[in-house]
């Protein structure tokens, strides 16, 4: 059995990780970065002494080794060709279909944000209250306003975190075509109007943890989206 776990929705793919582990009796934990076949082989080869199916899991392998092409494909191979091994990979991110196909004989369990949440995301821009205040609603009918308002928050983050040489790490691993959309977005702000979302964003959080704001993280939100 090789089961394959990713997706943007890193809360999902998570808990559904979590739930496959503990139904198993007997697993080995092997770290993805830096894994060589000879250390899956032998944890592969050794068989428990209780008589139980062993099975491996391994976090990280295809997002962590983009570098190591060679030792990554030896790998992928002993795993397509080995039928009886049991694996589970797990990865905090949406692999691309290319990546997702080297597992010849993998069950994927793809766990990603509904569409409309990067269309609310992209959207978010001074004057467009209307709009986002329907999409807002549309949104958390699939999701929990608090995963809502933690994207909202990282948007901005990304947004104030793009300007200069000193970007945040998440902006440096942005593909240009992403990178230009960021840009083009945190312009139409501008970086007064940008740091205030950003300061109000925090004083709701705040608030919201301390029992300092008499309306819920959802009203918030509807508050938040009216001023910008």
């Amino acid at each position: 059995m090789v089961l394959l776990i990713h997706g943007n929705d890193l809360a999902s793919s998570r808990n559904y990780y979590f739930e496959e582990k503990n139904k198993l009796t007997d697993v080995i934990m092997l770290e993805g970065e830096g894994l060589t076949l000879d250390t899956l082989f032998q944890n592969a080869e050794n068989k428990s002494l209780f008589g139980s199916e062993q099975t491996i899991l391994v976090e990280n392998f295809f997002t962590k080794n983009k570098s190591i092409a060679i030792e990554t494909k030896k790998i992928v191979e002993y795993v397509n060709g080995n039928k009886n091994m049991s694996i589970i990979f797990w990865e905090p991110t949406e692999l691309l279909k290319t990546a997702q196909a080297l597992l010849k004989n993998a069950t994927v369990k793809t766990f990603s944000f509904p569409q409309v949440l990067f269309t609310f995301l992209d959207n978010l821009r001074p004057g467009n209250s209307e709009m986002l205040i329907k999409l807002f609603h549309e949104l958390k009918r699939n999701m929990e306003p608090e995963l809502i308002f933690f994207m909202l928050v990282r948007q901005f983050r990304l947004m104030l975190g793009q300007n200069g040489t000193d970007k945040i790490d998440e902006v440096k691993r942005m593909a240009p075509w992403q990178l230009g959309k960021l840009q083009k977005q945190a312009k139409q702000f501008g970086e007064e109007k940008l740091k205030n979302a950003y300061e109000k964003l925090f004083e709701i959080d705040l608030g919201s943890k301390t029992g300092k704001i008499p309306y819920s993280i959802e009203r918030s939100i509807d508050f938040f989206l009216s001023d910008l």
